[in-house]
């Protein structure tokens, strides 16, 4: 593994990590809330077949904090196009999870516009506006504004990463405890919040204007296994994904043994799906 610091245009450093060679590059945009180390599985299935970075975003691990207010889908969009600018390459493709999934979204569009469109695009269950009642509801919005105070006195309480470590079960060791310790310092638990506090706004926008992603190949993985007490979420996210598939003419996969942990249960699908837009 290759660790850099990589300037922002605002001054700021972001920290990459990258694994394999040559002139294919997959990069890969983690969840809300988590360090990009939990990707160590995916990037050693990738490296493979192609050269695959992953990232810290500001705040998390060594990468240095951004302003609260550009923590929108717009500012995380603007440095993952840092990241990836920093990178030499000749056909790309972007892997979001989670929260990522509307950031590569994002950037994919810039990119099209700008004549460089990616070579495809893999949305590993995302948050998805076809499922906007999960995030822009007057209850969704509350609990999120509640979760946003709490984490930065667990991450000084040193509570944070310990629950870190439980989210992370099956991820295995260093990556777990890596990604855990880089995802629960105060810095990272504020980058955290900040983040939250713009979802349900960031939803809201691709509801209104989805990014374009014409003639960009695009892959929707979907997590299938739910518990008792998620299981109608589960359900609607699935459907929210297909309506994604469908609307974007996309490749619909469903992560059999996975839920919403896809990069953890199931790396080499993650990988599969993303080498396959290079042939």
């Amino acid at each position: 593994m290759t660790d850099r610091l990589v300037e922002t245009a605002d001054g700021r450093v972001l920290h990459t990590m990258s694994l394999g060679a040559g002139d294919d590059l997959v990069v890969l945009e983690a969840g809300l809330g988590i360090s990009g180390r939990y990707w160590g599985p995916v990037q050693q299935q990738v490296a493979r077949s192609a050269r695959v970075v992953a990232y810290e975003r500001a705040g998390y691990g060594t990468s240095t904090p951004g302003p609260a207010r550009h923590r929108d889908l717009a500012g995380l969009t603007d440095d993952l196009q840092a990241a990836i600018e920093s990178e030499a390459h000749r056909r790309l493709v972007l892997v979001g999870h989670s929260w990522g999934g509307p950031i590569v979204r994002t950037l994919a569009a810039r990119l099209a516009v700008a004549g460089s469109p990616p070579a495809g695009l893999v949305l590993v269950d995302q948050s998805d506006e076809h499922a906007a009642d999960l995030y822009v509801s007057p209850m969704m919005r509350w609990s999120s504004a509640s979760q946003a105070k709490l984490m930065p006195p667990l991450a000084r309480m040193r509570l944070l990463a310990p629950l870190m470590r439980s989210t992370l079960t099956g991820l295995p060791e260093p990556w777990r405890t890596a990604a855990a310790d880089a995802s629960a310092t105060v810095a990272a638990a504020r980058a955290a919040a900040a983040e939250l506090s713009h979802v349900a706004d960031g939803v809201q926008q691709l509801m209104e204007a989805s990014p374009d992603l014409s003639g960009v190949p695009v892959t929707v993985l979907s997590g299938a296994r739910s518990t008792f007490a998620d299981r109608r979420m589960r359900a609607r996210l699935v459907a929210a994904h297909r309506e994604t598939a469908r609307a974007l003419d996309a490749r619909f996969v469903v992560a059999e043994r996975s839920g919403h942990l896809i990069p953890v249960a199931e790396p080499e699908l993650i990988a599969t799906e993303a080498v396959a837009h290079f042939r």
